[in-house]
């Protein structure tokens, strides 16, 4: 990871990203509508309208992207960080609150392949010619220790002020759009006048089987990962964990996925296949283990999940953007995660259901039941992934090579 720490633009990019990614908002958004007067059935029809939004929002927002070009779609990314935490810290009323809801759905949106694509570019821009893998090793990691360090300081933030976490969150994401204004544009917005062009793009990209397998397994791994998490909170309690124990499970959630980046770094074209297996396995193991022996989930089994998670999705963004043409990266990013997104909303109301109606454990295991179901098709897929020669800076940031 060396060239990436000597290249300017991937050091800004990485500090950048150090201070979007804080979540002071992950362990407290529900307790502070709670405490704000809001009753809890409103907080979760919130939270149901922001996931819906999200969805909806990916594939176009996917495609403006890819309009105006990486540079300012990052640029709106940053901007709408701090539009969108400072509305938080103003909430009121029942129509603000939704407001303020659908603007965090669309921004949630506009993440899925701003900071990605804008990354890999960036790296074949550069005159040092960045390892990709390298790059977003370091930038998956350094993320991930934003994560954790947000994660233990979001209880004490809100003892002070229960507004204090959103709004230190929209002031660091204003320095970050400081930063992103001296990020370099690496390709100038793309001018489709009709609709034609567009579906063409499209059609280009889905006739692809390498585009195809990256988006199944993109969403896959989205899907089995992701809706597990709903389950962390009522594990805590049912343990009979103490808000600061608790923040202490996050944080080795969080700090495991920072080495799971780490090594993401270090992997190769020759062992991707591997490295996306045993991301798949491992989460599926830490689900069937975290059932059988509920009470070491949270500082055992829970950290092997998030090392496993972050190694695949890493891997798998690097894998997506050389397969994927420069003209819809943006675009393929959000069909991934809204096909994900869609499991997602049905996964993670029914995981709560079933902890709350028998036991967090239950619900684990009846999640590794259907993540066996997923994980076994995402190594199907992966079996069909095979090394691709490697191509020179030009031809990486233009998109894939012809097979």
């Amino acid at each position: 990871m060396r060239t990436a720490l000597r290249s300017r633009s991937i050091r800004t990019f990485a500090a950048t990203q150090f201070l979007l990614e804080v979540q002071f908002w992950f362990p407290i958004w529900l307790i502070y509508l709670l405490d704000l007067g809001f009753p809890l059935t409103t907080a979760v029809l919130a939270d149901a309208v922001f996931r819906l939004v999200s969805v909806v929002c990916e594939f176009p927002v996917g495609v403006v992207a890819d309009l105006i070009g990486r540079r300012r779609t990052y640029l709106a990314l940053t901007g709408g960080t701090v539009l969108t935490f400072a509305v938080i810290t103003q909430i009121q009323s029942v129509q603000l609150l939704f407001g303020a809801w659908v603007l965090w759905g669309v921004l949630w949106a506009l993440t899925s392949g701003a900071a990605s694509t804008y990354l890999y570019e960036l790296c074949a821009h550069d005159e040092l010619d960045v390892n990709p893998s390298k790059a977003f090793g370091l930038v998956r990691a350094t993320g991930h220790v934003s994560i954790l360090l947000s994660l233990l300081t979001a209880g004490y933030l809100y003892e002070v002020d229960p507004r204090l976490p959103f709004a230190v969150t929209s002031v660091l994401a204003g320095v970050a759009l400081v930063l992103a204004f001296t990020l370099p544009e690496v390709s100038g917005p793309r001018v489709v006048s009709t609709l034609t062009s567009v579906m063409a793009d499209i059609r280009g990209a889905a006739a692809d089987a390498r585009v195809r397998r990256a988006v199944w397994l993109g969403a896959l791994l989205l899907l089995v990962g992701w809706s597990a998490r709903i389950l962390f909170q009522p594990l805590a309690l049912e343990l009979g964990m103490s808000v600061r124990v608790a923040g202490w499970m996050y944080a080795a959630f969080a700090a495991a996925s920072v080495l799971g980046g780490l090594v993401a770094g270090y992997t190769g074209e020759l062992h991707r296949r591997l490295a996306l297996t045993t991301a798949f396995v491992l989460i599926l193991a830490a689900l069937v283990a975290t059932s059988q022996v509920i009470w070491l989930g949270p500082f055992m089994f829970l950290p092997v999940m998030g090392f496993g998670y972050a190694l695949g999705t890493t891997v798998l963004e690097v894998f997506t953007n050389e397969v994927t043409p420069q003209a819809v990266r943006a675009m393929i990013f959000g069909v991934m995660t809204c096909i994900g997104g869609v499991g997602i909303a049905v996964a993670r109301p029914a995981l709560g259901v079933l902890a709350n109606d028998h036991s967090t454990a239950f619900a684990f295991g009846v999640w590794a039941g259907v993540g066996a179901v997923l994980v076994g098709l995402g190594v199907l897929v992966i079996r069909r992934v095979h090394p691709e020669r490697r191509p020179t800076p030009r031809q990486r940031a233009a998109g894939p090579i012809p097979r």
